[in-house]
């Protein structure tokens, strides 16, 4: 009989984070079954707590979204009573997770340097706003600046800068810390080691960027705001139909064949427009074309034909379309059940391991749970 996959059950996270890219790190991790201890200063806890409208039950769904399945313990280390639960939480961890300011931690002696000396095997992982060689080492960061110092904003849009709908430098940074996580873990595994892994926000932005900095620096090459549009390929971008718009693309020459063909005007495939080349650099007359035979029919009609030519097409859908469709009809789901949200129901993360998961933690409301269990007692002796 195969034996039951038991992703991270037994490991312990004791989580410093607050705001989105360790969190969401976090929410990973206790997505795979890890045992995640969220650690909040009082009064208020993670920042994100505050963060709407929109507000259900007078809690945030902002803070809802990535905090779900771990419990909160509420500390002021400048207490020595709760740096002293906190400092025998850590000899109990396998992990220390932090995004706080550089040095705030060890103000308390519970820097890596503090904890490494009694805890050798301690996965220690801090995120931080900019890389430690930066000019800027000791200054938060928050996604949108990052953005903007990127350059990501400036490529983004039509014309003036514009931030992303979502936090994709927060999120790629706390998936990136999840897989160092895993590396730090196997590499334990061999060594009986731990190690102080260190990320920035700054480092995922520039990894992200790579095609616009290496397009700049070594082709010269413009890479302005093209809405949906790609600098280096045609087409690939939106186009109008009668009732609402798709995104159509044909990233390759028999792509473009395919696509001539099923728009009748196989003749296209025969001068300028048959290489990607030279779509690209007759790019305006290209779309104008194409989108003067596109709004003759609905969007669904024109789907379902490219689908049948295997080309890569989609309904640009609204936010309520694309809950109606994706959310609630086709996605995989995880289920909360929580007397303060009612029901949540969240879009499966790839490491889910069960259908339901814990909502997010009322602020400190795990506080002897935790201790029972990570230590075995009701507190910490005097």
């Amino acid at each position: 009989m195969a034996s039951r996959y038991e992703g991270l059950r037994g490991l312990r996270v004791l989580d410093f984070t607050q705001v989105l890219s360790g969190p969401f790190a976090s929410m990973l991790l206790a997505d795979a079954g890890s045992d995640v201890v969220k650690v909040e200063r009082p009064p208020a806890g993670d920042i994100t707590r505050q963060w709407g409208p929109p507000f259900v039950q007078e809690e945030s769904l902002y803070f809802a979204a990535f905090n779900r399945g771990k419990k909160s313990l509420v500390a002021d280390l400048t207490e020595a009573g709760d740096r002293a639960l906190v400092w025998e939480l850590a000899r109990r961890a396998d992990v220390v997770l932090e995004n706080l300011r550089p040095g705030t931690l060890e103000k308390y002696g519970l820097g890596y340097a503090d904890l490494r000396r009694e805890l050798p095997g301690l996965i220690y992982v801090s995120i931080r706003g900019y890389r430690a060689d930066s000019s800027r080492a000791q200054d938060p960061a928050l996604e949108v600046v990052l953005e903007a110092e990127s350059g990501l904003m400036a490529i983004t849009g039509t014309g003036e800068p514009v931030r992303q709908g979502i936090a994709v430098i927060d999120m790629m940074t706390g998936s990136f810390a999840v897989a160092r996580i895993l590396d730090a873990l196997y590499n334990r595994e061999r060594t009986g080691r731990g190690q102080h892994v260190v990320l920035s926000l700054q480092e995922t932005a520039e990894l992200i960027m790579t095609h616009p900095y290496l397009a700049h620096s070594k082709a010269h090459a413009p890479y302005p705001p093209g809405g949906t549009t790609h600098p280096s390929i045609a087409p690939y971008e939106h186009f109008r139909t009668r009732d609402r718009p798709i995104i159509l693309g044909a990233v390759n020459d028999p792509e473009f064949r395919r696509l001539a063909t099923t728009l009748g005007h196989p003749e296209w495939t025969g001068g300028s427009w048959s290489t990607n080349a030279g779509r690209v650099a007759d790019r305006a007359r290209l779309h104008e074309t194409l989108q003067g035979i596109l709004i003759t029919e609905p969007g669904v009609i024109w789907v379902e034909r490219f689908r049948q030519a295997k080309l890569v097409v989609g309904l640009v859908r609204s936010l309520d379309l694309a809950t109606d469709t994706w959310f609630h009809g086709e996605s995989p789901k995880l289920v909360s059940h929580d007397d303060r949200y009612g029901t949540l129901t969240y879009p499966a993360s790839p490491w889910a391991m069960d259908g339901e998961v814990n909502a997010a933690p009322q602020l400190g409301a795990h506080h002897d749970e935790i201790v029972d269990r990570w230590l075995g007692e009701k507190r910490v002796p005097e």
